[in-house]
């Protein structure tokens, strides 16, 4: 059965694959847009494996009704075709994924008869300024890079969100992060920087991760319990440094620990909220930085730092149920 998807680059943080001009590209992030959106469809290649015996699947663009078809060979365009169905299989249009999840349910998408040719977001590397608007798909033999790690996850967040996070269980949940300081704004990801941002029921950018997983018993000095904050459509974490206000997006490994991914709620504050605090310090805390209210308080962009606790409703946040 054929399911709708959104597919992701590691290489950045805020594109999504599309077909633009007839071309299969990256391109800003857009829920509305249908050229984001695909089809992963298992019956066309009903039977087909990969070498692995991974079941093959075709990619059918919903809104051109194209399917992405090999390229010529390596280093050359990924293509958009008419797929056809003539009585007969077609592996042209055919893919598959690696076993191996290389974390936060990113994979490497190959060829479903050559596994060596796989999803390259082409010279999307840091050296060269990285992924931007426009980045073409090309096919290329693995090299490690972040541009060729690809997440193809359900499109709705608020429904799928359960079932395609690897790490989903009751030790993790999707939330929306609500600031006290900026009424009708919640916390989400721009041009790769935690910032506040006008609510979006439809913006995946706006759907975080409270995992507590592998955090074991890791918990602050007033005994509450760490988790960490995987925003859902970057897949990287909320990151916090000794001595620097700067709160980075990092990548996140649901394996592993690293204490500056590491989080805690405090006691209730009143009306639902609590200050988000470094696990190591408690009186260093999540803030939406100069929104007091004789600066205006918080606006769409404000941005997210850490800072030495005081009661200002910027350092206060309400984290509900993402549905």
């Amino acid at each position: 059965m054929a399911s709708m998807f959104r597919i992701r680059c590691r290489g950045s943080d805020d594109l999504s694959l599309a077909i633009v001009g007839g071309e299969p590209v990256l391109t800003k992030a857009n829920a509305g847009d249908d050229r984001q959106l695909w089809l992963k469809d298992l019956t066309y290649g009903a039977g087909v494996t990969d070498e692995a015996g991974s079941p093959a699947f075709a990619l059918v663009n919903k809104a051109t009704g194209e399917a992405l078809k090999h390229s010529l060979g390596h280093g050359h365009p990924v293509r958009a075709v008419k797929l056809y169905l003539a009585g007969y299989v077609d592996e042209s249009v055919l893919w598959g994924e690696s076993e191996e999840d290389l974390g936060d349910g990113f994979r490497r998408v190959h060829m479903v008869n050559n596994t060596e040719y796989i999803f390259d977001a082409e010279e999307a590397i840091p050296d060269l300024g990285g992924a931007r608007d426009g980045t073409r798909l090309i096919l290329f033999r693995w090299n490690g890079g972040l541009n060729q790690q690809w997440r193809i996850a359900p499109h709705s967040a608020l429904t799928a969100a359960a079932a395609a996070v690897p790490e989903m269980t009751e030790n993790a949940r999707p939330v929306r992060i609500l600031c006290q300081s900026g009424q009708g704004l919640s916390l989400t990801v721009r041009d790769g920087t935690a910032v506040l941002a006008c609510a979006d029921d439809e913006d995946e950018r706006q759907c975080w991760i409270q995992s507590f997983r592998n955090t074991g018993h890791v918990t602050d000095g007033a005994g509450h319990r760490a988790f960490a904050l995987v925003n859902w459509a970057t897949g990287k974490a909320l990151r916090h440094c000794r001595d620097d206000e700067q709160v980075y997006l990092a990548g996140h490994k649901p394996d592993s620990v690293d204490v500056a991914l590491l989080w805690t709620q405090s006691d209730d504050l009143g009306g639902g909220f609590h200050n988000i605090r470094t696990v190591g310090d408690v009186d260093t805390v999540l803030d939406a930085a100069n929104a007091v209210p004789e600066a205006g308080g918080a606006r769409d962009g404000t941005t997210i730092i850490v800072f030495p606790v005081h009661d200002g409703s910027n350092q206060k946040w309400k984290m509900l149920p993402f549905y």
